[in-house]
């Protein structure tokens, strides 16, 4: 977390841990940063608990990224952020706008709001034909 601190408003920031590289100025990481310790699900309260380095699923193997992890019913549960009012809705791409999150209850919320912007959609829709007809 200090690298992260240090690496805030730097773009390029990277941190070196064992043989990995990272870039460190995420907006998830930093949200993560930001909750100083007290990283739980801002929606049901699960503790993130550790860190994991891990590859990603295609590409370059030596290409990592740090994944945060808590368990729940054994399993480990991943973490991520969440923006609080969706891009799709409107929301902004910055630190204002998240929060930390577990990947089931953002999930949950995704499909919620697939369906209020679908609603905006149709409704947007209809106001144009009544104005069209």
């Amino acid at each position: 977390m200090p690298a992260i601190k240090e690496g805030w408003n730097n773009p390029g920031a990277k941190m070196k841990f064992q043989e990995w590289t990272f870039n460190i100025h995420s907006l998830r990481l930093r949200t993560f940063c930001r909750c100083r310790g007290n990283l739980v699900c801002s929606c049901c309260g699960l503790k993130a608990q550790y860190f994991a380095v891990e590859s990603f699923k295609h590409g370059n193997p030596n290409s990592v990224h740090i994944n945060l992890y808590g368990r729940a019913d054994g399993k480990e549960i991943l973490f991520t952020h969440d923006h609080t009012l969706a891009r799709s809705l409107g929301g902004k791409d910055n630190m204002s706008n998240t929060t930390v999150m577990c990947s089931p209850c953002n999930s949950r919320k995704a499909t919620e709001e697939s369906k209020e912007l679908e609603r905006r959609r149709k409704l947007n829709e209809n106001h144009e034909s009544v104005i069209q007809g």
